[in-house]
């Protein structure tokens, strides 16, 4: 059976794309530093043996998007994708042979075993102010697994509670009451299959034990008010960025409302686009709207034909196992595999495993115009 997405507004391409890519393009291991630790759940997730959390918590996904990580990064190319070449090898940057073309969209796995620091990130407008960046940092977040770490259920944190102001958030951070910043957000219990839509400037905090695959913009910018995450020291740097604290401060959105609004306009919940023997095929949507990304799900039981309709995709298996097949070139699939399909590509072929179905994510990001305001 075939299906394909309703359209999405995508520009055309500012430039024309570079060298050709595989169809479709695999990625090798590309794990980033973080200040906070986690990661043995995400290996787990990934069949990699292991018994410990560490500070390489994420795993980025087709990312043509560099860490910001300052005196703590691992080289200039930290974050930055290679192809997986076919001997199991890293071979060029993503980002080298897209050439000009353009994914405007960055995911990954994050695995959080401790809290991570309250914080925000920049909307497009505020990105463009003091940044100097066209992309701002909206992200969602899709559950994907959960643990109890010392006796505390996975949670996450979202939005100033009602009667909140700056000036009372402004003297928490100043005091470093970390019991009463925690107390001003909403705390809400998480377990897999919840997702969210974080808009950019909304205050948030992973809590521990949360596995999730995070579809955002494509930039590492963010705000951290606390002066330390778990035990690790974060500078200035590490908590405003290039920012000075004041306009850092600023990027918060102080808007306030009670959980029952907030979890009604961000919640994501899928919205069935079409059903087959085959596949049923659903939009994970929130009442709040972004033009950011779009993020499609597709849940296979026999052999099914996905026709695109954006120029390029990510695709990123969450559950089951099977094969991919585009344009004559079979490769399997196992949970946690990500692969962009290129410009040009007309259909793509899924056989899933029987005994097992097969679940991708599609993520599409919109194309973005050179004179975009």
């Amino acid at each position: 059976m075939t299906t394909s997405l309703p359209s999405i507004a995508i520009a055309p391409d500012r430039m024309a794309p570079g060298p050709a890519l595989p169809a479709p393009a695999f990625f090798a291991p590309n794990r980033v530093w973080r200040c906070y630790r986690g990661g043995l759940l995400l290996d787990r997730f990934l069949g990699r043996e292991s018994d410990v959390d560490g500070h390489l918590p994420e795993e980025w996904l087709a990312s043509t998007t560099a860490a910001e990580n300052g005196e703590r990064s691992l080289g200039p190319h930290e974050g930055l994708s290679r192809i997986r070449l076919a001997d199991g090898t890293a071979g060029p940057l993503l980002r080298d042979a897209l050439g000009d073309e353009r994914i405007a969209v960055l995911c990954k796995f994050l695995d959080s075993a401790v809290r991570l620091p309250i914080q925000c990130h920049p909307d497009r407008a505020f990105a463009r102010a003091h940044y100097g960046s066209e992309h701002g940092k909206t992200e969602s977040w899709l559950i994907l697994d959960t643990r109890i770490i010392d006796g505390e259920e996975p949670y996450v944190l979202i939005g100033f509670q009602p009667g909140v102001a700056a000036a009372d958030f402004a003297r928490a951070v100043e005091s470093q009451d970390i019991e009463a910043m925690v107390a001003m957000l909403h705390r809400i219990p998480v377990k897999p299959g919840d997702a969210f839509l974080i808009p950019g400037r909304i205050p948030h905090a992973i809590g521990p034990g949360v596995l999730m695959l995070e579809v955002q913009e494509p930039s590492d910018w963010v705000v951290q008010v606390e002066r330390s995450c778990a035990g690790t020291p974060l500078s200035d740097r590490d908590r405003w960025g290039p920012l000075d604290p004041a306009t850092a401060m600023a990027c918060f959105d102080y808007g306030s409302e009670p959980m029952a609004v907030l979890r009604e306009r961000l919640a994501m919940r899928p919205r069935e686009i079409a059903r087959t023997v085959a596949c049923t095929h659903e939009r994970l949507q929130a009442t709040a709207t972004t033009d950011a990304f779009r993020i499609d799900r597709l849940r296979m039981r026999a052999a099914f034909s996905f026709v695109p309709d954006v120029p390029r995709h990510i695709g990123i298996v969450t559950d089951g196992s099977g094969c991919v097949a585009i344009a004559g070139r079979t490769t399997p699939l196992v949970r946690g595999d990500a692969f962009l399909v290129p410009s040009g590509i007309a259909r793509v072929d899924y056989h899933p495993d029987p005994d097992h179905g097969l679940t991708v994510h599609v993520i599409a990001g919109p194309t973005l115009r050179q004179d975009a305001p």
